[in-house]
């Protein structure tokens, strides 16, 4: 008697809800996006994934693309890239020049935020058109703009003529570096410009006028304000500036023609799997060196980045 109370009493349970019908118009639009996002998919599986797993493999195994040759050498290829008596010192090159090489990245930072405190103070006329001048070679194809630099830096070329001199820019170890450093910090001043300037654009006024009320200079402004509310667009900068200079290419083999002061790890990688050597399974060891190298530093760089850029 009494469990047939407690039964009666008890709380009848919810009804399940029922299932959303599916409209046709809603499948059709699933399967259209679906269509939109499937060629993407398809070229990352193939074209990087892929790719990906069998730079892994090949860098365990001495293979050769061309006579189609492999064996499983565990980790030799590794080995060799620092005790090898003829590959280890070039490979030591390269990080020391890549390294040296990516020195560019601060600077045009600096050229880029200076052009960009111009702009927005209108101290320059014609602005627009300086800020279309000085992003041209930001949208411009790396080869062509190497082959420009090519000419300008010859012992024949544009600079020596404008400055009376005859230094042999292309040849040296030393001087190498520093056309290419140049060329690539005004290269990428144009790009840091329209994203400082599109940082600045964002910073509120009232701190500025605030700021004058208390008698602050444009210098003041500029260090005490503009500066530390512009720090997500550096810390945007640094990554991709690091991340494309450690994967630089055409410096060495376009600008430089082979300039052994100017071989870059990826330069390296192709000169071991592409030009002669055909050592395929070297070049995939060092390109996932390369890769550990990147992501290593890209992690530190967001380790520390929430001690100094600022965030609303």
């Amino acid at each position: 008697m009494q469990v047939n109370e407690m039964q009666a009493a008890a709380p009848l349970a919810p009804p399940a809800p029922k299932k959303k019908k599916v409209s046709i118009q809603e499948r059709k639009e699933r399967w259209i996006a679906f269509l939109f996002i499937l060629p993407p998919v398809i070229g990352f599986l193939i074209f990087t994934a892929l790719s990906v797993i069998f730079t892994v493999v090949y860098s365990f195994q001495h293979y050769n693309a061309l006579s189609d040759v492999s064996e499983f050498v565990q980790f030799e290829n590794y080995i060799d890239l620092f005790t090898s008596p003829t590959r280890a010192p070039l490979f030591r090159k390269a990080i020391v020049n890549t390294f040296v090489l990516l020195l560019s990245v601060p600077f045009s930072m600096i050229l880029g935020l200076i052009l960009a405190g111009l702009l927005r103070l209108g101290e320059i006329k014609g602005s627009k058109f300086f800020q279309v001048l000085y992003y041209v070679p930001a949208v411009s194809s790396a080869v062509a703009m190497n082959i420009v630099w090519n000419y300008i830096f010859r012992s024949n070329g544009i600079l020596n003529t404008i400055l009376g001199i005859d230094t042999v820019w292309l040849d040296g170890d030393v001087t190498i570096k520093v056309a290419i450093i140049f060329k690539n910090s005004i290269n990428a001043m144009g790009g840091a410009m329209i994203l400082y300037l599109a940082g600045m654009l964002n910073v509120p006024k009232d701190l500025y006028e605030a700021s004058s009320l208390d008698g602050a200079g444009k210098l003041r402004q500029f260090f005490s304000i503009t500066l530390p509310l512009t720090t997500p667009v550096t810390f945007y900068l640094l990554i991709t500036g690091a991340i494309g200079g450690l994967q630089s290419y055409a410096d060495a083999q376009v600008f430089a023609a082979g300039n052994s002061g100017a071989t870059t790890i990826v330069y390296f990688i192709w000169q071991q799997g592409i030009q002669g050597n055909n050592n395929q399974g070297l070049a995939s060891a060092a390109s996932v060196l390369l890769a550990v190298l990147i992501m290593i530093i890209t992690l530190v760089q967001f380790k520390i980045s929430n001690k100094w850029v600022y965030e609303e």
